[in-house]
C-alpha cells in the first residue's frame, strides 16, 4: 500500500474513531437521535482540533443501502392504507418549501445585502449536492452559501432530536416482536444494494436510498423476508452520516464560520418557523401526530431526518415518503426555476445522488 493509501485509511479510520465515541458519548448520557448527533457534533470539533476525516463513496452507499433497508421494512399494507392521508400533507410540504425558499432569500437580500443568486441557493431547504453545483455555475458566493447550508443541517440534526423528545415523548411505533436472522439481513442488504446501485446508474434522485427502500419494502409486503430489522443495524449508518455532515466543515476556516454564523443562523431560524407553520397544519387537516409532520416538515435532510424517525419511534415510512417528496422536487424544478429567477441560462447539472466535491450526503 503506498503512501497517499495509508494516509486515506488513516483518515477514514479517524473519522469513524470520532464519529462512535461521540455517538456512544451522547448514547450516554440519553441524548435522543445520539448516534447521529454525537458523532456529526464530535466530528465538526475534531475537524477545527486539526483531525483529517475522509468518508468513501462506498461507506456513503453502505450507509444509505442500510437506511434504506430499515426504511422499507417499515412499510406494511397496514402503511399503504394510511398513505390516503399523505397527498394534502404533501402538497402542504410542497407550499412550505416554496414559502421557506422565497422568505428566506428575501430576508438574505434585505437585511444583508446578499446578491440573489447567493441568497436563493443559500436558502433552499435540501439536495445540497445540487444546490451547491447550480450555486457554483451561478457564480453564487460558495463561502455564504455553503456556510448557510451547513449551519442549518448542523442546528438541525443536534437541536431536533432534543425538540421533538420534549413536545411528544409518548407517539412511538409499536415494535415488532422478533428481529431478522443474519441469512435475511444478507438478503436485504443485497437486494438493497442492487437497488441502489440500479437507481444511481438511473440519476434518479436520491438513488441509492430509494432503491433500497423499494426492495426492501417489496419483499416484507410479499412475505418474502419477516421480521424487523435489529435496531444496532442502523447505528453504523448513523455514524457514517454523522461524520458526513460534521466533515462539510473541512476547509471552511472558523473565522469565516464565525463571521456569517449569525446570518446563517437567524435563516434556519425563519425556515424552521415556516416548517413549523406547515407541520402544524398538515398535523390539524391529516389527525397526525405534530412531531411526526414537524420531522417529515423539517427543512433537510432527508438521510438525517429519517434516521431520526427511528431513534424517536416516529413513523419512518411518513417522514420518509415526504422527504423523498421534497428532495425530488427540489431537483426536478429548482434547475429552471433557479435560471428564470436568476436571469441567466440553466446551469448543465446532472440530476444524480452522488455527493458534489465535498463531504456531502443527499440531503
Amino acid at each position: 500500500m503506498n503512501p497517499s493509501n495509508n494516509t486515506a485509511v488513516r483518515h477514514i479510520f479517524a473519522g469513524l474513531a470520532v464519529g462512535a465515541a461521540g455517538g456512544g458519548l451522547f448514547a450516554g448520557i440519553g441524548f435522543p437521535a445520539p448516534w447521529l448527533a454525537g458523532s456529526m457534533i464530535a466530528t465538526v470539533v475534531a475537524t477545527y482540533c486539526g483531525v483529517s476525516i475522509a468518508v468513501p463513496q462506498w461507506m456513503r452507499m453502505l450507509a444509505f443501502v442500510l437506511l434504506g433497508i430499515q426504511t422499507g421494512g417499515s412499510v406494511s399494507w397496514e402503511t399503504l392504507e394510511r398513505a390516503g392521508q399523505w397527498p394534502l400533507s404533501i402538497a402542504l410540504l410542497g407550499l412550505t418549501v416554496i414559502l421557506v425558499t422565497l422568505a428566506c432569500a428575501q430576508f438574505f437580500r434585505r437585511y444583508h445585502g446578499w446578491d440573489r443568486p447567493t441568497a436563493l441557493f443559500a436558502s433552499l431547504p435540501g439536495a445540497l449536492s445540487l444546490t451547491l453545483a447550480m450555486a457554483d455555475a451561478a457564480k453564487a458566493d460558495m463561502r455564504r452559501v455553503t456556510i448557510a447550508q451547513c449551519v442549518r443541517l448542523f442546528f438541525l440534526v443536534a437541536a431536533l432530536p432534543a425538540v421533538i423528545a420534549l413536545i411528544s415523548p409518548s407517539h412511538a411505533l409499536p415494535q415488532a416482536g422478533s428481529h431478522s436472522g443474519l441469512a435475511t439481513i444478507l438478503v436485504l442488504v443485497t437486494a438493497g444494494g442492487a437497488a441502489g446501485l440500479l437507481f444511481e446508474w438511473l440519476k434518479i434522485p436520491a438513488g441509492p436510498i430509494l432503491g433500497a427502500i423499494l426492495a426492501s419494502a417489496a419483499l416484507y409486503l410479499m412475505g418474502v423476508v419477516e421480521g424487523s430489522t435489529p435496531p444496532v443495524v442502523l447505528i453504523p449508518a448513523n455514524v457514517i452520516l454523522g461524520v458526513m455532515i460534521g466533515a462539510r466543515f473541512q476547509g471552511l476556516p472558523l473565522a469565516e464560520v464565525r463571521e456569517l454564523f449569525r446570518e446563517g443562523f437567524a435563516g434556519f431560524l425563519l425556515a424552521l418557523a415556516i416548517a413549523t407553520l406547515g407541520a402544524s397544519l398538515a398535523s390539524g387537516f391529516g389527525n397526525l401526530p405534530f412531531a411526526l409532520t414537524l420531522l417529515a416538515f423539517a427543512p433537510g435532510g432527508l438521510e438525517a431526518m429519517t434516521i431520526m424517525a427511528f431513534a424517536l419511534n416516529l413513523d419512518p415510512a411518513y417522514v420518509a415518503a415526504h422527504q423523498v417528496a421534497r428532495y425530488v422536487g427540489i431537483c426536478v424544478v429548482m434547475p429552471p426555476l433557479a435560471a428564470y429567477l436568476i436571469g441567466r441560462p440553466a446551469p448543465h447539472v446532472v440530476v444524480s445522488s452522488k455527493p458534489a466535491p465535498s463531504p456531502v450526503e443527499n440531503d
